[in-house]
């Protein structure tokens, strides 16, 4: 079991001795297993003083670390790594005091691109089995007829087995896999038998998802149950709830959570998209002074104003249709996340949030809770890619 740093928050680390002038950090970072360290992946060496005579510095390792965190979709992508803060202190004589004694934690530092909130208090789910098993905050899933159902899960809450309990069970296939956009192949195993998620201490597979295809043969009411051999998690079960949309083309938001996982949302409703076009203009001189000895003239045809560097930026705005009141923090979470895709049924485009604000609701006063939603295309229209 790991350390946790989720480097979209702050992760300080307080080195204090008694004869300590200023310490040293080099800090390692590098993915595989944690055994894997080379002397080639000390990324940062930072000495720091002591202010005063206080005898202590704090490093911030965060920012340090999401220089390497590469988080992308249908890519390779790095969305942990493991990290070393080896440390060594000085005297103001500048004499080694201590070498990596300071590193008091128990277990490896795991860096996962999530973040806490502020209510969450400093280095949130740090302690061991604080993160969740299942890295989303619903328990509640809407999803469409058809296209795979896909559960983040945290490898190192040791054995993880998935149950599904369905009629359809003998019709679906499952599995776990390393990548969210991984697709269904045969080794796949059926909706009757569990699925077992263990850890294997590498990376790549730290963060796991697990994917359910042949979604259209489930029952809206479904459930998937998912146990751990460790003690300290407790069952999560999953309501699959089927969303039947006759008429308008659902659309799936796939975003990074606050546990710096890949999760999608459905948008089931009416969706619009406008364009905006920006240009460059210049008056464009259309006499023809070259036309066989005859008068000066112009051609009713050739533009006078003449636009150039023209490209456009196009938006979309989405509608969710009725979610329970739960999904608040999962809108949340979308609305917080840098990177945002939408899908399409075709194409997974990347789209940036264009609603600053937002009005969270609750059954008590609204009865029934549906969010529309605002984006741009994160990309102009025209290819313009040098």
């Amino acid at each position: 079991m790991s350390t946790v740093i989720n480097t979209r928050s702050p992760f300080y680390k307080k080195i204090s001795n008694a004869s300590l002038a200023k310490a040293k950090l080099e800090l390692y970072v590098w993915t595989g297993v944690y055994a894997d360290r080379v002397a080639a992946d000390k990324k940062y060496t930072i000495t720091k003083e002591e202010l005063g005579t206080n005898n202590y510095v704090t490093f911030e390792l965060s920012e340090l670390i999401r220089d390497y965190m590469i988080t992308e979709y249908n890519d390779y992508a790095t969305d942990t790594l493991w990290v070393d803060a080896d440390i060594t202190i000085y005297d103001e004589n500048d004499a080694i005091v201590q070498v990596n004694s300071q590193d008091t934690t128990i277990y490896p530092f795991l860096a996962i691109d999530g973040y806490g909130y502020f209510e969450d208090a400093i280095n949130p789910r740090s302690v061991e089995y604080t993160t969740p098993m299942v890295l989303q905050h619903n328990t509640d899933i809407y999803y469409y007829g058809g296209y795979d159902i896909k559960i983040p899960i945290y490898a190192e809450a040791q054995t993880i087995t998935a149950t599904l309990t369905s009629t359809a069970g003998a019709n679906i296939n499952w599995d776990n896999a390393d990548d969210f956009w991984d697709t269904y192949d045969v080794t796949w195993g059926s909706g009757q038998t569990p699925v077992v998620i263990t850890d294997n201490g590498n990376t790549n597979q730290k963060i796991q998802y697990l994917i359910i295809t042949d979604t259209e043969d489930l029952n809206d009411g479904d459930i998937v149950t998912i146990s751990s051999t460790n003690g300290s998690y407790s069952d999560i079960v999953i309501t699959l709830k089927k969303v039947c949309e006759p008429k308008y083309t659902p659309l799936s938001a796939i975003f990074y959570n606050k546990y710096g996982a890949l999760q999608n949302l459905w948008f089931f409703k009416k969706s619009m998209t406008d364009i905006s076009i920006t240009s460059n203009k210049f008056k464009n001189n259309i006499i023809d002074f070259d036309n066989s000895g005859g008068s000066p003239s112009y051609s009713l045809s050739k533009h006078q104003e003449k636009i150039f560097m023209a490209n456009g930026k196009e938006s979309i705005t989405m509608n969710t249709g009725f979610y329970d009141e739960s999904f608040n923090e999962v809108i949340r979470q979308m609305l917080l996340s840098e990177q945002v895709w939408v899908y399409d049924g075709t194409n997974t485009l990347p789209i940036n949030l264009k609603s600053n604000t937002l009005l969270f609701k609750k059954g008590v006063n609204d009865k029934l809770i549906s969010y529309t939603v605002s984006f741009d295309y994160a990309y102009d229209k025209i290819n313009n890619i040098q």
